[in-house]
């Protein structure tokens, strides 16, 4: 590892461990596995799992911008994320203690305020996102960063791997599984708060706080740069994956899949996200624009393998694709984005790049509508096909500049 004094040791250190805590949490309650099942024990509605992801990706999307400009002219950023981590993490204990008391009597509350915390959840994760990358960004130098997106992903999804598969008996079980699963994620995001105080912070010098209005100006003013404007529209072009990644666990039980096996789709998921350490070197050493392709066309290969697959094995194949894509296009745009964005707004950059997922509110809930008039393997193979047209806009990205 180069250029690695004590200050980087423990940012790199701390930062793996807030991210290895964030995936154990992600691995109890994800949304392309564990979430879909609840709400389907809840409503056995496709069209309410669309709107769970809906909720989830809306809420993300918009807390961003408006928070970017005190997040700039704060000399500390951290702050913004330890309030959004303990907002996460009280988000998920309610849920587990209204799952205790009602989900059996009145799921239909349940799903309401699971869509309403979750909502929560994802406005305070938008809130951290913003001010998670300007410190990345201080923290990681720019040769260390695929590295650190990598080993972050690798020792990740060893640990929420071994989530998953101890995880395996809690699905049998509704609402208790459930219960325990949610609690479980709660003390994994207090921990990931440990290794996020862990890294140390610079402070910034001091600035005005630019008002609403200079501050959209100023916002519209980054994204109508060519590399920007690019750049935002890969990423939007990318995030159509959103479209059917709700649906390939349910299109899998219906195939016949049984319960039980939600807990190696979710270790399956979780260990293929090591392969984003390759992906990662990758960038450190040619560039992070080849990992922009490098999870272009991983994600396309999500729903062909979706198309192709048949039983645990295609499932686990799918899911395969699925863990490695997830985290990969977020580290890869994340790691681009740091690399051209000017430092004074890179939470501004990083809340334009937020606002683009708003239709990954929603694909899934138009995912959700085309399944059940037309069936899961159309809304494969539509998907398919916007994956396969995204390439060609994130190829035509210019290479990153070194610098």
């Amino acid at each position: 590892m180069e250029r690695v004094n004590s200050t980087v040791k423990r940012a790199f250190l701390g930062g793996i461990l807030h991210g290895i805590m964030l995936q154990v949490a992600y691995a109890f309650t994800s949304p392309s596995t564990v979430l879909p099942a609840f709400i389907s024990h809840l409503t056995g509605s496709q069209v309410a799992v669309g709107g769970m992801m809906s909720a989830l990706a809306l809420g993300s999307s918009l807390a961003g911008l408006p928070a970017s400009s005190w997040v700039e002219a704060s000399r500390r950023k951290k702050i913004f994320l330890y309030f959004a981590i303990w907002v996460r993490a009280a988000a998920y204990l309610v849920l587990a203690i209204l799952s205790y008391r009602y989900a059996s009597s009145r799921p239909g509350l349940v799903f309401t305020a699971l869509v309403v915390f979750l909502g929560l959840f994802a406005l305070a994760g938008g809130l951290g996102g913003v001010a998670y990358l300007p410190v990345i960004g201080k923290a990681i130098p720019a040769g260390l960063r695929g590295r650190f997106f990598g080993w972050r992903s690798l020792l990740a999804a060893i640990f929420a791997a071994s989530a998953g598969l101890l995880s395996k008996p809690l699905w049998n079980s509704f609402p208790q599984g459930y219960i325990t699963g949610f609690s479980l994620a709660v003390l994994a995001l207090l921990i990931g708060f440990v290794g996020f105080w862990l890294i140390p912070e610079t402070p910034d010098p001091a600035r005005r706080r630019s008002n609403t209005m200079e501050h959209l100006k100023a916002a519209w003013r980054l994204a109508a740069k060519p590399r920007m404007r690019g750049f935002l529209l890969a990423y939007l072009a990318t995030g159509f994956y959103y479209l059917a990644l709700p649906f390939y666990v349910i299109a899998a039980r219906k195939s016949g899949l049984p319960a039980s096996a939600i807990g190696y789709l979710v270790a399956a998921q979780a260990l293929a996200e090591g392969v984003n350490l390759w992906i990662g070197r990758r960038m450190d050493k040619y560039g992070s624009h080849v990992g922009l392709r490098y999870v272009g066309w991983l994600a396309l290969a999500i729903p062909i393998s979706a198309l192709l697959g048949a039983g645990l094995a295609g499932a686990i194949v799918t899911f395969v694709l699925v863990g490695v894509t997830l985290n990969g296009i977020e580290n890869a745009y994340s790691a681009y984005l740091l690399s051209f964005a000017p430092k004074e707004m890179a939470a501004t950059s990083t809340a334009l790049m937020s606002i683009t997922n708003v239709p990954r509110a929603i694909w899934p809930l138009l995912g959700g509508l085309l399944a059940a008039r037309y069936g899961f393997e159309a809304v494969f193979a539509i998907t398919a096909i916007g994956l396969a047209l995204a390439l060609l806009v994130v190829y035509r990205l210019p290479p990153e500049a070194r610098r």
